[in-house]
């Protein structure tokens, strides 16, 4: 038996999960339309382009560094909601989707330092402008390669949430296991960027279905909560 006081703690750790998941999914797509920091430093002036626009590209760093604090909630809750079902899988979720936004915001850190590079700081004027250039793509190349490594560590978080949803019914099962195949496309795409050198470029379209389903079991969460009576005891 559910008591009263279990089931509204519930919910409202649902709906938190649910707001997070649909502000993150907004505030990651903010910063690509208001820049693309890689078509920007192939230009030759590179450097002229980024001093004269700073102001929008730190605008979109900061966007994303919000969007990784939500990922850090967003853990918190998810791991709260579904630790009755499996407390150790709850916990392990919540460890990747943490380290999903450590990386995260080490790859901030990469940003801020193209921006650090190509911003005429007195100090770095022992430096060449070719170097300069060299340095700022070297760091987004970095960048790109904590991206990979983040989505594969978000997939496992994923892939458990989403396993546990579906053994405990909170939500609809084919909803939890569309969050599962989305989860595990997101490791295998992380994996496949991390071993190949240079892969089909087409591959990153089998992620809209992931941004897809994080929208749609936000708004599950937030309007239609969970299925507490179907909830299992603490394994």
């Amino acid at each position: 038996m559910i008591d009263k006081s279990t089931t509204s703690s519930t919910n409202i750790y649902t709906k938190v999960a649910g707001i997070t998941y649909i502000l993150i999914i907004i505030l990651a797509l903010i910063p690509s339309s208001i820049f693309d920091i890689g078509s920007m430093l192939k230009a030759k002036d590179a450097a002229k382009n980024l001093v004269g626009h700073e102001g929008i590209f730190r605008i979109g760093i900061a966007i994303e560094f919000m969007m990784f604090l939500l990922v850090m909630v967003l853990s918190w809750a998810l791991y709260v909601i579904l630790k009755p079902v499996n407390k150790n899988l709850a916990l392990l979720g919540l460890i990747f989707r943490f380290g999903e936004a450590i990386l995260g915001c080490v790859i901030i850190v990469f940003y801020l330092m193209v921006l650090m590079f190509l911003g005429g700081a007195e100090y770095l004027q022992v430096f060449e402008a070719e170097q300069l250039q060299a340095l700022a793509r070297f760091s987004l190349i970095l960048s790109g390669v904590g991206y990979h490594i983040l989505l594969t560590v978000m997939g496992i978080g994923g892939l458990v949430f989403c396993y546990l949803f579906y053994i405990s019914t909170y939500i609809p099962r084919p909803l939890a296991a569309w969050g599962i195949i989305t989860y595990l496309t997101m490791i295998i795409y992380g994996f496949i960027n991390i071993a190949l050198q240079n892969p089909q470029s087409e591959l990153a379209y089998a992620m809209a279905p992931g941004a897809l389903f994080e929208v749609i079991i936000g708004f599950w969460l937030l309007f239609k909560g969970v299925n507490v009576n179907q909830q299992k005891q603490p394994q």
